[in-house]
């Protein structure tokens, strides 16, 4: 299904208007995490289990790309060395 003009604003304005903070996500996970008595490696396996498919949506897929990086082939070390490089820096941002 392709949408139109409209409609991709109509619901870009929706998203925008009701987009969380990052401390509303973080909130949202550990509430989540909390009600299922979640354990630790259970919460380690889901967040690169998350973290995997966010690499591989098309906005993230081309950023690795152009760096020579298959999204697709990445391995539980790659995933967490991706994210540990990137804490890293958004941690300096703060």
């Amino acid at each position: 299904m392709h949408m139109n003009n409209i409609q991709e604003k109509h619901i870009k304005e929706y998203l925008d208007k009701n987009k969380m903070s990052l401390d509303e996500i973080q909130q949202a996970f550990l509430d989540s995490f909390t009600m299922n008595q979640v354990s630790n490696e259970e919460a380690a396996a889901l967040m690169v289990s998350i973290m995997r498919n966010m690499m591989q949506m098309s906005h993230n897929a081309d950023q690795l790309n152009e760096l020579g990086i298959d999204p697709h082939k990445l391995s539980i070390d790659d995933v967490t060395q991706m994210m540990s490089i990137w804490c890293k820096e958004y941690a300096k941002s703060l």
